[in-house]
């Protein structure tokens, strides 16, 4: 069997299947739930996935945690930590026990929610079926209809459905891999979400991602400073803030976001640089 497309690999860092597999922990804060076991090999960390074998490089992981041979909890009234920290991680949140008020200040009642609601797609009709499959000709699926080659032409689909723009969609489709539980993620962030004016929502700018494997260049460092490597990011960083690529990665903190590391790198060299 040949391996997957360097893009394919990429995309299932976002949405992990819900099996009992191996966990792949990459350095961007993304992960990788194998749906059976994951190992080492030379250069590359290895993980079974639906059937096939994909690879990433070792240099992109943090660690790999073995969950195959953990037992699961026993039934009974209490739940333990562990399950409430992974329901956390979906992305899905909890039904709203009030209904948030609109921009005007004006309460939204429960005739005007049922008809938000009736607008939106009809998440029913899309049980049982994947966003993201493989082996399906067009891989990415908005809905039983809406069928794409592309992630970027999948999420665009989804932003048209939701009158939402392409990065709040990816904010709160939630990291599943249900089609689902994906639009029911959406339908409710939509319903709750304040009413934005045009004008303001146009002018937000999404977070830039230090590290994201979906571009070409994956590491970058500035909006005019992209990189292939992570190395070669870290000694960019360095130049610019006239340090060692060692005193960027000790300081530069856990985020992904690249405005953060900016801010942590500076402040840092500001206090050593204070009496």
């Amino acid at each position: 069997m040949s391996k997957l497309p360097l893009i394919i690999c990429c995309f299932i860092l976002i949405i992990p299947l819900k099996a009992e597999g191996d966990i792949i922990f990459f350095k961007d804060g993304m992960k990788t739930v194998c749906q059976e076991k994951a190992w080492e090999e030379g250069e590359e960390v290895k993980c079974e996935y639906g059937g096939a074998i994909l690879s990433y490089q070792k240099n992109d992981v943090i660690r790999i945690e073995k969950t195959r041979t953990q037992k699961q909890p026993e039934s009974g009234s209490g739940q333990t930590q562990a399950p409430l920290e992974a329901a956390a991680k979906t992305g899905v949140d909890e039904a709203p026990k009030a209904i948030k008020p609109l921009a005007s200040g004006k309460s939204l009642s429960v005739q005007s929610e049922s008809a938000a609601i009736l607008k939106m797609p009809d998440a029913s009709a899309t049980k049982g079926l994947e966003f993201y499959n493989p082996r399906r000709p067009q891989k990415y699926w908005a809905s039983a209809t809406s069928k794409h080659h592309a992630f970027k032409e999948a999420i665009a689909s989804l932003a048209q459905q939701y009158d939402r723009s392409p990065e709040w969609i990816q904010h709160h489709m939630g990291e599943t891999n249900d089609l689902n539980e994906i639009h029911q993620n959406l339908q409710r962030s939509k319903l709750n979400a304040p009413v934005v004016p045009e004008t303001i929502r146009e002018e937000e700018v999404p977070e830039t991602l230090f590290y994201n494997p979906r571009r070409s260049y994956k590491y970058w460092t500035g909006a005019n400073s992209k990189h292939k490597t992570f190395k070669e990011a870290i000694a960019t960083l360095a130049k610019e803030y006239e340090r060692t690529p060692e005193w960027v990665q000790q300081y530069m903190g856990t985020t992904n976001d690249l405005a953060e590391i900016h801010r942590n790198l500076a402040n840092r060299k500001k206090t050593e640089a204070s009496p």
